[in-house]
């Protein structure tokens, strides 16, 4: 699979985990880069990428989705249409869970026609009543472990329906972005059950980045214009968004990650 994949390639996947790493505190704006850049890299119509614990576990321990991004569908109609379908059918029954149920903790890459096979695939009713409604066809399912115990991502990503099916190169590709991104997972990237960035108030974003800048609130105050009580209450909210009680607490969660966008 890697030995297709170029010196540019390379280049262009540790592009895309650099431009993660530079909104690496906000889990929210990291991950729309990462679907984004890779959709744009491997040519696919529709990404969708989940943190999960416990996955394919087969003890008491029962899956558990901490965030999920979609990116690509033709139409908000397509996409709903596709999670109604999502829904309606439990993972058991899926075609995919005999293979995603023996995830053992390493990076594990999935084809369509490992899957189905091609030509049972283009007969199903899941491909010509759902899939080529919403657009989508031939599919990659990725899964990969993070550095934090029991969690690992997946990738399902989608070609259109008349794109030509993922090469093995592109496959290849897809496999080392997510192995290098994962590995920052937790450390340079936020975690999906971090607080978020996008919770906070424009303003709390402001006072927060002045905060991580080293500036006092005495300072807060005077560059964004703002009263020093009013600052101090946007100060303790910040902490009690973060769940830390000093400066220094939350300074050390940004050790390593680019300063919040504003």
């Amino acid at each position: 699979m890697f030995s297709e994949i170029s010196a540019h390639d390379v280049h262009e996947c540790h592009g895309i985990a650099r431009r993660c790493r530079d909104r690496g505190s906000d889990v929210d704006a990291w991950r729309h880069t990462l679907l984004s850049d890779l959709r744009e890299l491997v040519g696919a119509q529709v990404i969708i990428s989940s943190e999960m614990e416990h996955f394919g576990c087969t003890s008491e321990m029962k899956s558990k989705s901490l965030g999920l991004h979609r990116a690509g569908w033709i139409s908000d109609e397509a996409e709903v249409r596709w999670q109604e379908y999502a829904r309606s059918i439990p993972v058991e029954r899926t075609p995919e869970y005999p293979y995603l149920s023996k995830f053992d903790g390493t990076t594990m890459m999935l084809s369509r026609n490992q899957i189905w096979g091609r030509d049972t695939w283009y007969r199903s009713q899941t491909f010509n009543e759902v899939h080529r409604v919403c657009g989508i066809d031939d599919y990659i399912i990725s899964i990969c472990p993070t550095p934090i115990l029991n969690r690992c991502t997946t990738l399902w990503l989608h070609k259109g329906v008349g794109s030509k099916d993922f090469t093995t190169r592109e496959q290849g590709i897809i496999t080392l972005v997510h192995m290098i991104i994962n590995q920052e997972i937790g450390t340079y990237l936020a975690a999906a059950d971090e607080p978020k960035l996008s919770s906070l108030t424009q303003r709390r974003i402001e006072v927060l980045k002045e905060l991580i800048n080293g500036d006092s609130e005495k300072q807060i105050a005077f560059k964004l214009s703002l009263a020093k009580a009013t600052v101090h209450e946007h100060v303790l909210a910040i902490y009690r968004h973060f769940e830390v009680s000093s400066r220094g607490e939350l300074l050390a969660k940004f050790i390593g990650r680019a300063r919040p966008e504003l």
